[in-house]
């Protein structure tokens, strides 16, 4: 079934049965030609929504690209699949400012009543004031949470309690060159930091010089790197048994910003920094042999790519048992004080969103994975797994991983600051910086950060 297909599906199961609740990145132009088309869209739904007469309920979410087009696709399965309620989304460019923008309005007037969040905002939600405990919510709508997985479940909860509704969940994978590997004597990516580099050269012999790897200085995939290996980004059990005062990632980054070095000497690494787009060209450019990155674009990297792409697990160090990674991407909150018709039909959408089938053809269409425990037992994604098994690796980093306060994932207030310090970091060693300076600069910098957070 292709993902075309999957689509179609998608719109007659939603649109034609109606399910009901209780059941990041792309290149700047294909952004600006989302957001303008989504203010046209915004502005006419809105417009809809009051003709139907319709309780609205208005949705902020950072979606663009392909994943803007299958989000509208759930919005749009909503709204036909009952007569009470309008969703009307409206796209607020990437996390970070999506959230600033949020806080920054404090519940005032054009808030939204949904809000799609990155992971690394769940503590500042939380401490807003701002937000739902969800779980009051799910029990106040008699909403089954064993339904939802455990491991998305656990990276968003705070004090006990879900503050956030698991919706488009992923995790780094790597990306790799199928042929380029077979010709180097390779069925697949190591497994280890260290088996790149051991292999860097007979890919480069193999393939005219081609690179081994790459990765950006993405701190997110920086920080899931070092979970897989079993090092906690702060102190305290990674935040989840109290506040984090202090960086925990040292050990692990150090040895990272060393793989980095060993890898640039070993002439298997090329520099792309932070460019996701450059990092993409030069991989389908045959300049680079594996790259890391998010799930979350994988049907966008294996369309676009000249050649047969596989995917898999990411690395860990050869001494470390694999932990699996953090339940990363994002998750709707829904706005505290709403009025009591507004609030029914927000929770009745995040059902929804999570619903089996739609979670299933969700996934299908991007690379997200279910967060819906059902949407595995689907024709839909038993037809996705079997036909493109490699779909399934993001998923199973996940499932088949430890759950501790390691993999639960980092809950602190400065994630945002956190993941940038380990970027700068990794920026100094690509540009043949010391890896122990790159380390001390970041751990400063880190500290500094939730020093001033604590003391607000």
């Amino acid at each position: 079934m292709t993902r075309k297909a999957i689509a179609v599906l998608l719109m007659a199961v939603l649109g034609l049965t109606g399910l009901t609740a209780c059941s990041s990145q792309t290149a700047s132009e294909e952004v600006a030609a989302a957001d303008n088309a989504g203010e046209e869209s915004d502005a006419q739904e809105t417009e809809e929504a009051a003709d139907t007469g319709k309780t609205e309920i208005l949705l902020w979410h950072v979606m663009s690209g392909d994943r803007l087009e299958q989000l509208e696709v759930i919005v749009d399965g909503f709204n036909a699949s009952q007569d009470q309620y309008e969703v009307v989304a409206e796209a607020q460019g990437e996390y970070d400012e999506a959230n600033a923008k949020f806080l920054n309005m404090a519940g005032g007037e054009g808030s939204p009543a949904i809000m799609q969040i990155g992971d690394q905002h769940i503590q500042a939600m939380y401490d807003s004031g701002l937000v739902e405990n969800i779980s009051d919510m799910m029990e106040k709508y008699q909403y089954d949470s064993s339904q939802l997985l455990a491991q998305a479940v656990d990276f968003y909860t705070v004090e006990g309690s879900l503050y956030a509704m698991p919706f488009n969940c992923s995790s780094p994978v790597v990306y790799y060159n199928v042929e380029a590997l077979k010709n180097a004597g390779l069925d697949t990516p190591p497994d280890t930091f260290e088996g790149i580099i051991e292999a860097a050269s007979a890919i480069a012999e193999a393939n005219e010089g081609m690179k081994a790897f790459s990765i950006t200085s993405w701190g997110y995939l920086l920080d899931q790197l070092l979970t897989n290996s079993g090092y906690p980004i702060v102190n305290n059990d990674n935040g989840r048994s109290a506040r984090a005062t202090e960086a925990a990632y040292q050990e692990g980054l150090l040895r990272f910003y060393q793989f980095i070095q060993d890898l640039i000497e070993a002439d298997g690494f090329e520099n792309y920094g932070e460019s996701d787009d450059d990092i993409n060209a030069g991989f389908n450019n045959g300049d680079i042999a594996m790259f890391i990155t998010t799930s979350a674009w994988a049907t966008s990297i294996m369309d676009s790519a000249p050649f047969e792409v596989g995917i898999a697990g990411i690395p860990h160090f050869a001494d470390c048992e694999p932990q699996g990674v953090y339940a990363g991407g994002g998750a709707f909150v829904m706005s505290k004080d709403l009025p009591e018709d507004v609030q029914a039909g927000a929770f009745e959408f995040l059902a929804y969103a999570a619903s089996s089938e739609v979670q299933a053809v969700w996934a299908a269409n991007t690379g997200y994975y279910p967060v819906n425990q059902g949407a595995y037992e689907t024709e839909t994604m038993k037809t996705l797994y079997e036909e493109q098994p490699m779909m399934k690796i993001a998923a199973d980093q996940l499932l088949n991983g430890q759950q501790n306060s390691i993999t639960a994932g980092p809950l602190v207030t400065t994630l945002v600051q956190i993941r940038d310090d380990m970027m700068a970091g990794a920026e100094l060693v690509f540009n043949g910086g010391d890896p122990q300076e790159a380390v001390n600069m970041a751990v400063e910098s880190t500290n500094q950060q939730l020093e001033m957070a604590n003391a607000q």
